[in-house]
C-alpha cells in the first residue's frame, strides 16, 4: 500500500520511516502513546491532536503501519477530511509474518538488555515497540491472544468510521481499481499492483541493529583491554622507578 500510494503521487509515512531519524521519530511516538493511552495527568500532558500530529508527521499526506494505526481514532478526529483504508489480511498470514518479525524481536533477551546501552536506535526502537504491543495485546504474544486483538482492532474501526470515509481493501484481491476509485485518482496505465517483502526488510533493520551492538561491544572490549594493558605497564614502570 505504501508503494502504491507513492506511485499515485502521495508522500506516505510508513513505520519504517522512523529508521531515518530514530531518536526523533521513535521518541515522539513514545511520547504520543504515553499521552494518548497511558496518561494519568492529561491536564499536564495533553493528548496528541492536530497540532502534535502535524509536528510529528505534518510533512506527509498519508500514514500507515504501527504505531500510527493504533491512533486511528485520534487521527480520524484530528484530520476529519482524511480517508481511511483498512487493509484486510488473513489473520493467519498476518500472524505468521508478525511472529517471524516484530514478536520475535520482542522475545529476544539480548535486545531487551541492549536497549539500555543504545540511546540512539535500539533503545528507542525497543521502547516504542514495547508500548505498541502493550496497547495492542498487553505484551502477550500467544497466538490466540494476538489474533483476537487483530480481529478486535478491525471491528472497532468498522464500527466507528462511516462507510463513506472507509475503504476495506482486500489484500491479494483488490488493486488499483478499488484504491483509485476511493481516492478519486486515475488508474495507472499498464501498472501491476506492487509487491513488497516486509519480513526481509524488518530482518535487515534487525541485522543492522545487531551489527551496531556487536561493534559497540567490540569497541568496549578493546577499550577495556587497552586500559588493562596500560594499567599493567604503568604499574610495571612505576615499580621499576621505585627501585
Amino acid at each position: 500500500m505504501t508503494i502504491a500510494l507513492r506511485k499515485l503521487g502521495y508522500n506516505p509515512y510508513h513505520g519504517s520511516e522512523c529508521f531515518k531519524n530514530p531518536p526523533r521519530d521513535f521518541n515522539l511516538w513514545i511520547e504520543a502513546m504515553e499521552c494518548n493511552f497511558f496518561n494519568t495527568h492529561p491536564e499536564k500532558k495533553p493528548a496528541y491532536s492536530t497540532e502534535e500530529f502535524d509536528r510529528l508527521i505534518g510533512s506527509y499526506d498519508a500514514v500507515l503501519d504501527v504505531p500510527a494505526c493504533l491512533f486511528w481514532k485520534d487521527l480520524a478526529a484530528a484530520y476529519p477530511d482524511a480517508k481511511i483504508i483498512l487493509t484486510n489480511r488473513d489473520v493467519d498470514a498476518w500472524h505468521k509474518s508478525a511472529d517471524a518479525t516484530v514478536f520475535k524481536f520482542m522475545r529476544i533477551p539480548f535486545f531487551r538488555v541492549w536497549q539500555h546501552m543504545d540511546s540512539k536506535v535500539l533503545g528507542p526502537l525497543f521502547r516504542n515497540s514495547e508500548l505498541v504491543w502493550k496497547i495492542f495485546c498487553g505484551n502477550n504474544y500467544e497466538e490466540a491472544v494476538v489474533k483476537q486483538a487483530y480481529l478486535d482492532h478491525y471491528e472497532q474501526i468498522r464500527a466507528a468510521i462511516p462507510k463513506s470515509r472507509l475503504l476495506e481493501f482486500e489484500t491479494g484481491k483488490d488493486g488499483w481499481k478499488e484504491l483509485c476509485e476511493f481516492l478519486d485518482e486515475p488508474v495507472p496505465d499498464d501498472e501491476s499492483w506492487p509487491k513488497a517483502y516486509p519480513t526481509a526488510e524488518f530482518q535487515h533493520h534487525m541485522d543492522l541493529a545487531m551489527a551496531g551492538a556487536i561493534r559497540t561491544i567490540v569497541q568496549w572490549t578493546g577499550l577495556g583491554l587497552a586500559v588493562g594493558v596500560g594499567a599493567f605497564l604503568l604499574r610495571k614502570n612505576w615499580s621499576m622507578l621505585a627501585r
